[in-house]
């Protein structure tokens, strides 16, 4: 492919004088700690005239010691010039398209640059194009394109406004991002109270970025979050679940919802959790499960999605506080409250049907699970069930919570195992001879015949003039 021609305006190397550029010699961030397939996407941008930064979250983690999880690049090339340059892209999102890379099942992140989303854009005066608000000023679509500095300006905290260049081997910083991260404090970039406006999920982000550095929320922007808590339902039921998610496998669950409940948030998102922290403070069970799940994701342990919002919300589920212990036994009253429960408690998310069946399985045979356990006996006729992973999951979790590491759980889950595979096994049985009978029916089998003529119309067929 024959490389696009340079612009001189795009390709001029960041001004060394510049204070927002910060050379090899004053950061501690080297290439050989960035993915190599992120090295990859930025340098053959760079080879077709683009600019190309490395952005976010990985540039933090990288300036802090940490080996990211996730890269992320920016970059003035359009999602439709991504798209020619890279044959494994593809096109996502509404309210901003952004590509998606893909390298076997690792997926990398390329947004073009944004435009300020203040009403004039740039010097020229003119209302900014591609960006469109809702009556409350949240941001809808936002495909307006920019410079590296507006986009910058456009992201949510100092801490993350960092670029990174390979061509170079510097950073760019044009919020100040370096100053707060040597101070350990988390900062919005622009007024607090117009950036939640925008997007009230940025509030969710400050929390967790305090939570998981060990940072503290500056105080203005603390206030913001505060003040404008029930603003955060404004925000889409779904993106919200996957926030959530976000954090209860990130491995630093507990400070995060100890932090949401402080700044009011978790009374908007799951009012009946937040009610019974406020009652039981540090008592409640809630803590300690959260806590275990964070010891066992911080040792590699994965969870799914019914599993994690399980422990999430088990409490909720329950009326009486002696049915929040995993170990008590669940009368028939309040099984039929279940659902009943779990849909007040989540009204504010959107959970999707599958994951509501298996959450309320989990909460049906949590208990039975437990006082098997503690008989010493074996749940087989439930073992080979298709919700037993998820519940011997929760059981794992509670049992750590409680400082318990019974060798019983490990046999049941070998007996688990071997169940899921005769199931699959005689999944794939039953596929293959029902593509057999198919096979055989398209061959030599009677077809039924093709009705012709279209649809009948009228008791005697074709809807016309009725005849002697």
């Amino acid at each position: 492919m024959a490389a696009k021609k340079q612009n001189p305006r795009t390709r001029r190397a960041p001004d060394p004088s510049d204070k927002s550029v910060i050379p090899r010699s004053r950061h501690p961030i080297s290439r050989k700690n960035i993915d190599k397939d992120a090295c990859t996407i930025m340098r053959r941008l760079n080879q077709h005239g683009h600019e190309a930064y490395l952005v976010g979250g990985a540039v933090r983690d990288l300036y802090l010691g940490k080996l990211p999880k996730d890269y992320d690049i920016a970059t003035d090339a359009t999602p439709s010039r991504l798209r020619k340059l890279f044959r494994n892209c593809r096109i996502i999102g509404r309210r901003f398209k952004i590509a998606h890379i893909f390298y076997g099942t690792k997926v990398i992140e390329v947004a073009t640059f944004r435009q300020s989303a203040d009403k004039d854009s740039g010097d020229s005066g003119n209302p900014a194009a591609g960006i469109v608000r809702s009556e409350s000023g949240i941001i809808l679509r936002d495909n307006a394109y920019g410079t590296p500095k507006e986009d910058a300006r456009r992201r949510d905290l100092t801490i993350n406004g960092l670029f990174y260049d390979m061509k170079t081997f510097s950073v760019l910083d044009y919020v100040n991002g370096v100053r707060d991260l040597k101070a350990g404090v988390v900062r919005m970039i622009n007024d607090p109270d117009v950036s939640f406006a925008e997007d009230p999920v940025r509030m969710l982000r400050a929390v967790r970025h305090a939570a998981r550095t060990g940072f503290e929320v500056e105080d203005r922007t603390m206030d913001s979050i505060i003040r404008n808590h029930p603003d955060i339902l404004q925000a889409n039921s779904s993106r919200l679940l996957e926030e959530l998610l976000k954090d209860l496998r990130s491995g630093a669950a507990a400070p995060f919802f100890k932090a949401l409940f402080q700044a009011h948030l978790l009374g908007d998102l799951l009012p009946t959790l937040s009610d019974q922290l406020a009652e039981l403070r540090g008592k409640h069970p809630f803590w300690r499960r959260m806590e275990a799940l964070d010891d066992l994701v911080q040792a590699g342990k994965e969870f799914s999605t019914p599993t994690c919002l399980s422990m999430l919300l088990f409490t909720t589920f329950f009326e009486e506080e002696k049915l929040w212990s995993s170990s008590a036994r669940i009368s028939d009253k309040a099984r039929s409250r279940l659902l009943r429960n779990f849909q007040k408690s989540t009204s504010s998310l959107q959970i999707y049907r599958r994951y509501t069946e298996r959450i309320l399985q989990v909460a049906r045979h949590l208990s039975s699970f437990h006082y098997q356990l503690q008989q010493d006996k074996i749940p087989s006729k439930w073992l080979g069930k298709n919700y037993a992973p998820e519940v011997l999951d929760c059981l794992e979790i509670e049992l750590e919570s409680l400082g318990k590491n019974p060798e019983q759980l490990k046999k049941w889950r070998k007996i688990c195992d071997q169940e899921q595979r005769k199931r699959e096994e005689k999944r794939r049985k039953r596929g293959g001879e029902n593509g057999e009978n198919k096979n055989e029916n398209s061959q030599g089998g009677r077809r039924r015949p093709r009705r012709r003529g279209g649809r009948r119309r009228g008791r005697r067929g074709g809807g016309g003039k009725k005849t002697d």
